[in-house]
């Protein structure tokens, strides 16, 4: 019966988690990857094409294992290039990843 306590708990229950999943706060790395697209983006718009990854690390105040993680992450997903250049780890922006910083950019 549709009037039945427990389906109503579970009906409930269900709005609840679809309510959750929309609205859930974003997870600490995603938000550092999103800063590092916009870091990034910034750069680029500065013209500066190539970041490196310890400036990075100094801008967005984290670790470097934690930038290179990230990095990775990102990487895998073809938002960014990372390479050696002069003895150091450098980012830089692909076109997908300078198209998605750009819409987070201007929402």
């Amino acid at each position: 019966m549709l009037l039945d306590h427990n389906y109503l708990n579970t009906q409930e229950d269900s709005v609840k988690e679809d309510f959750a999943a929309d609205y859930a706060p974003l997870d600490r790395s995603t938000v550092l990857m999103l800063s590092m697209l916009e870091l990034l983006h910034a750069e680029h718009a500065a013209g500066r094409t190539q970041v490196s990854l310890a400036v990075i690390c100094k801008r967005l105040d984290i670790r470097m294992s934690t930038v290179q993680r990230l990095m990775t992450a990102l990487n895998e997903q073809q938002l960014v290039e990372v390479f050696m250049q002069k003895d150091r780890l450098v980012a830089a922006l692909t076109a997908g990843g300078e198209e998605i910083s750009r819409v987070l950019i201007t929402g």
